[in-house]
């Protein structure tokens, strides 16, 4: 099943987590101390790259060095960072301790790089009561151009759920469904933080649950994938989707619609922006 969890320590440099799991999606961080660097190239793949925290510079082949942060952490501070075309060498340079989330999707055409300041950054609160949180729409269709990546931010209060109601994006349907993979990257506010994802499908051939640590990564290639976050921290969670389309919409899950219906509320998977 194209579902999981990857737990693994994050060390100095670049540290990969989802890779190979999905068909598209890859995923991973780098970890610098101040003054240290990395340098990838892109190949034929695009790729976002965001700062979780801290302060350092993105220069790319246009000879652009972008100042990312600084970002003392990703709960209460919005994010920046640069979305890279594909035949690019891309260089971060730490100006203080940082942590720079890297997602990566193939590319069959050149775009615009678009580099991102946190002022750039729109925020909306969704969901009621338990299920309410923060999205940021990071490197989106209305701000930036791209073949198969999206890229946003999730600040889900302690005690609350997210990804709800639980939703799915495995089939193309027009106007209802696009088909993409997905993954998050997640930070707590407290080491002690740890949260639940539950992974499951229409036929019931999936069914699985995994805790939520601080650094971990999850993966969808299907199915629904509702997270809760226990009462001990804040939840941060990047999510990085990969599709044909370039575009994120998802079918809830019948048995959980009313929570918006009753709400008075459409879909907000529907027209995300």
């Amino acid at each position: 099943m194209a579902c999981g969890r990857v737990r693994k320590p994050l060390g100095p440099g670049w540290t990969p987590l989802v890779d190979g799991q999905l068909e598209n999606l890859r995923v991973g961080v780098i970890s610098l101390a101040a003054g240290q660097h990395h340098s990838f190239d892109t190949g034929e793949r695009e790729c976002a790259v965001v700062l979780v925290r801290g302060h350092c510079t993105i220069s790319t082949n246009d000879h652009r060095d972008f100042v990312a942060g600084p970002r003392p952490d990703p709960f209460a501070h919005k994010p920046s960072g640069a979305f890279v075309s594909r035949g690019e060498t891309v260089r971060v340079i730490a100006r203080e301790d940082s942590l720079v989330a890297v997602a990566s999707a193939p590319a069959e055409k050149t775009t615009a790089n678009t580099y991102l300041s946190s002022d750039d950054v729109r925020q909306v609160e969704r969901g009621e009561g338990a299920w309410a949180r923060s999205v940021r729409f990071v490197f989106w269709p209305d701000n930036s151009e791209g073949n198969m990546l999206l890229t946003g931010e999730t600040v889900t209060p302690p005690g609350h759920w997210s990804t709800m109601p639980p939703h799915r994006h495995d089939v193309y349907t027009e106007g209802e469904e696009m088909s993409y993979e997905e993954a998050y990257l997640l930070q707590f506010s407290r080491l002690q933080g740890f949260g639940l994802i539950w992974q499951f499908d229409d036929a019931g051939q999936m069914d699985q649950a995994f805790s939520l640590r601080n650094g971990d990564a999850a993966y969808m290639g299907e199915g629904y994938h509702p997270v809760s976050c226990s009462p001990a921290a804040t939840l941060y969670h990047l999510t990085f989707m990969a599709g044909p389309q370039r575009l994120s919409q998802a079918r809830l899950h019948p048995d959980y619609r009313f929570l918006v219906e009753e709400q008075g509320m459409a879909n907000p998977y529907q027209n995300q922006k």
